[in-house]
């Protein structure tokens, strides 16, 4: 069975404390691989226990391609969704070791980092999350083998092994339900299955990259198939310790700072038990002891760090990759330290069983359950000095688990339907400590030696029934119409940051709070078969980001609960291909509103321990916006053993409403003429493929990209010296593949034409700013065996 049936037509305030708490296939596939919703093979690809021909089939032409988009098998072309797939094969051409090498394959996508974590910062069309806080739910959706992942802090995951990714653009809040407002990131990683085999690649490249990556498949029996595989990084990091080190009082060592250190997991056993029936059941782990991410510091003229004697980049002239971090040992409850020097450690442990069962002639269930766990500990220096002027540390247990049950099925020749029904839960509990150095240069003296403290708790319950109905109309027209509805029951606490001595004094208020969630999302349109080469199609979908709480929360006021943030997105799309198989173009556009706008506001408030006045951060519903656009997609295949893609992105974004504290004076004014975050205005992608003629000793292929993409906001008030900025980048790479297709011997460049460009930022109420910036130009060799 192949995990999925196949339908051939189916349907001096609160922004420190957030630091406290803290192609494309555009289809180019060049292999066809047997597995869940995976590439189909034509009738001249060798089966999949078959040794492939010596001789490859070189004849022009772009495979079949099978994306879930919709919860069921069907191909890329008749798929009423934008959707860009990326196969493991397009995904190795890469060389990448997470998500963000794919951003520029995909129209109107933005995936970078959240400044100071290794977290994803994933922007579709307008919606973004850019924050670490652990009680803010994403606005897209990441999905690995049907398992949502909650947060940010685990979605730059690693990509060996997976056999395809898919990026759906535009709300998707029917089938993949809650905080999918911008998209989905759907990844399906490569299942058991009956023939022996297995691979070993061992990588070497810039910045003292070691990789060492296998999996292996083993056939238990005739009905019982294994696959293990796992990834093992380590590297010293682009940025170097080469700024004056205060803190030990000595110069920078000019060692690399930033490095990584981890491995990752996965075995699978997968039980055929009848013809009709398998289980899968998936462990999952990962082990992360990198260090912590460096920031750089950009802090504008004037800012206080400037004034006390640590200006930006910008002012001194430095490289941003010149930078310095305070590195000490210590730990959550050290008087002095917080523990940077252990960097950041991260565990996560997984466990997920996905059944299926086919009633032949009616229709296909599927099960997805699952328990995940992750724990975190998260000490870190965001100023890009190493002067012990911000150095803190979270630590936060998080637990998911779901279950989920889904009948599809081709109930006649003119209705197909998928629906089902879903749990979902939650639980966190965090602790934050944070040592603000900075303010012994205010005449604080205990700034060092007497740190914040808060802690939160958080729960999640979520309930949903969902379904998808296709109608054939006639031969050519179809209608589609899917609803959801949702129901969450969240509860939440908080003890807010309070100084250590002060706590020890007994005196550190609570604040807890409980609240429901419901909501009912839609999605209807059409699909209309122009011919056996021409699909266009119409969607109207809604999507929403689910209310919640702020995990900054200071007061009792601002530990109340936001409200549900709602897209409403209209769709027209036309998806062709040559009655040759030898070219496709996908087009889409697209307008998308968003309501109720989750969005922070800084405000005065008394603080209930020195009764003074102060400030905090509180999330409300601040505003409304629109984004259009539009996006196309083209991939040929123009002579034997040539590929070629180009994706295009254009889109604007604004905002109709918006109403916020933009100078921290306690008045909220006029902010709709800010830009919102993540949105730029163009993206362009382009990549090239070439296997030349096999010689008797092996076959070359060379591939080539280049993507550009637009500067856009990083942070939601438009901060100076913040923004991602415009870049324009090139990678390439030739492999050697022997004749029997068993060795492999690659060497690749990223980053060619050495682009310097900020990927993210945040600014600190005036006291700084720290940024991040991506990799210098890099080169590569990797060596694979297979078997």
């Amino acid at each position: 069975m192949g995990g999925f049936r196949t339908h051939h037509k189916c349907v001096l305030g609160s922004a420190l404390v957030g630091l406290l708490s803290t192609t494309s296939i555009t289809a180019m596939a060049q292999t066809a691989t047997q597995g869940s919703g995976d590439v189909q093979p034509d009738d001249s690809s060798p089966l999949p226990n078959e040794a492939a021909p010596p001789e490859r089939d070189r004849e022009a032409g772009l495979e079949t391609i099978v994306v879930t988009a919709r919860r069921v098998a069907e191909s890329l072309q008749e798929t009423p969704v934008a959707v860009t797939a990326f196969t493991s094969d397009s995904i190795d051409r890469k060389f990448a070791t997470d998500i963000r090498a794919l951003t520029g394959d995909v129209p109107n996508v933005v995936i970078s980092n959240v400044p100071g974590f290794n977290a994803a910062a994933i922007g579709i069309r307008g919606q973004s999350t850019g924050d670490i806080i652990l009680t803010f739910e994403p606005a897209v959706g990441v999905v690995v083998d049907d398992f949502v992942l909650a947060h940010v802090q685990t979605q730059l995951f690693d990509l060996f092994d997976v056999e395809r990714i898919e990026v759906l653009r535009g709300p998707q809040g029917t089938l993949f339900g809650k905080n999918t407002v911008g998209g989905v990131v759907n990844v399906v990683t490569k299942r058991p299955d009956a023939a022996f085999g297995g691979e070993v690649r061992v990588g070497y490249s810039s910045f003292d990259t070691h990789e060492v990556q296998a999996a292996i498949n083993i056939p238990v029996s005739e009905n019982l198939f294994f696959r293990a595989a796992g990834s093992f990084l380590e590297s010293d990091g682009y940025y170097r310790a080469a700024k004056y080190d205060f803190f030990r009082d000595e110069p920078g060592s000019g060692e690399g700072l930033g490095g990584a250190r981890y491995f990752s997991g996965r075995a699978k056993l997968l039980w055929e038990a009848t013809p009709d029936t398998e289980f899968m059941l998936t462990y999952e782990l990962l082990r992360d002891r990198g260090d912590s991410p460096p920031s750089v510091n950009e802090t504008p003229p004037g800012f206080l760090f400037d004034v006390v004697g640590y200006p930006g980049i910008q002012t001194t002239g430095g490289s941003p990759f010149d930078t310095q971090t305070t590195i000490c040992e210590g730990s959550s409850s050290d008087p002095t330290c917080p523990g940077t020097a252990d960097g950041h450690r991260i565990d996560v442990d997984g466990v997920y069983l996905q059944g299926e069962h086919d009633i032949p002639g009616t229709g296909t269930f599927n099960l997805v359950t699952g328990y995940r766990r992750v724990e975190s500990a998260l000490p870190s220096d965001y100023t890009g000095e190493s002067a012990f002027l911000f150095v803190s540390t979270r630590e936060d247990v998080r637990e998911q688990y779901s279950a989920e049950v889904r009948f599809s099925s081709d109930f006649s020749d003119t209705i197909s339907f998928t629906a089902g029904a879903m749990y979902w839960g939650q639980t966190l509990d965090a602790n934050a400590t944070s040592f603000l150095g900075f303010l012994r240069f205010l005449g604080d003296d205990t700034a060092t030696t007497d740190p914040n403290q808060s802690t939160a708790d958080y729960g999640v319950d979520s309930y949903a029934a969902f379904g998808e109905l296709e109608y054939a109309v006639s031969d050519p027209l179809s209608v589609f119409f899917g609803a959801r509805y949702t129901k969450e029951d969240k509860t939440f606490s908080v003890r807010p940051q309070v100084r250590r001595s002060t706590i020890e004094t007994g005196f550190w208020p609570e604040y807890s709070d409980e609240a429901s969630f419901s909501r009912p999302t839609f999605r209807a349109g059409y699909r209309w078969e122009i011919n056996d080469n021409i699909n266009n199609y119409f969607t109207y979908s809604q999507g929403y980001k689910s209310g919640g709480y702020n995990e900054q929360a200071m007061s009792a006021t601002s530990a109340l609960p936001f409200e549900e943030e709602t897209a409403d997105s209209f769709e027209l799309g036309l998806k062709t291909q040559t009655s040759d198989n030898r070219m496709r173009l996908n087009l889409a556009a697209f307008y998308v509103k968003y309501s109720d706008l989750q969005r922070d506001a800084v405000v005065p408030f008394t603080d209930p321990i020195t009764g003074l006045p102060g400030q905090e951060t509180r999330t409300t519903n601040a505003g409304s916006a629109e984004v259009y656009g539009l996006e196309a997609e083209a991939t040929a295949a123009p002579l034997p053993g040539l590929q070629l893609s180009f994706a295009f992105g254009w889109q604007q974004a604004s905002y109709i409403e918006f109403f916020t504290d933009i100078d921290g004076d306690g008045e909220n004014e006029d902010a709709s003429f800010l830009d919102l975050r993540n949105v730029p205005e163009v993206t362009v992608g382009g990549t090239a493929s070439y296997e030349l003629p096999p010689f008797d000793w092996g076959s070359i292929n060379l591939y080539a990209d280049i993507n550009y993409q637009s500067e856009f906001e990083s942070v939601t008030l438009n901060a100076p010296l913040t923004q991602g900025e415009a870049r324009t980048l090139v990678g390439a790479s030739i492999a050697w593949t022997d004749p029997t297709d068993t060795y492999r011997v690659a060497i690749f460049g990223r980053n060619l034409l050495d682009e310097t460009y900020r990927v993210s930022g945040n600014s600190v109420a005036g006291l700084f700013n720290f940024t991040n910036y991506a990799p210098p130009r890099s080169f590569g060799i990797e060596a694979s065996a297979s078997f």
